[in-house]
């Protein structure tokens, strides 16, 4: 069997680790799936959030795209 993806290892708080058990029991999942799938939406979502910033600030002309840097390397 092989591995979905890179492993990954966390400490939550009891609190929160006993609302992903009461949510993996109610949708009838595996708590170490449910958990993986609500990270990836978490950093999908992020991440998107953070493109979309960098994206208005470099077109703000507040920074520049490092492949816009005179010799390509950053400043």
């Amino acid at each position: 069997m092989s591995l979905r993806g890179k492993d990954f290892r966390c400490e939550i708080d009891a609190d929160l680790h006993d609302k992903l058990r009461k949510m993996a029991d109610l949708k009838g999942v595996d708590l170490a799936a449910l958990g993986a799938e609500l990270l990836e939406k978490m950093i999908v979502g992020e991440f998107h959030a953070v493109s979309i910033f960098a994206a208005r600030v470099v077109r703000s002309g507040i920074a520049r795209n490092r492949a816009e840097q005179p010799d390509g390397e950053p400043e």
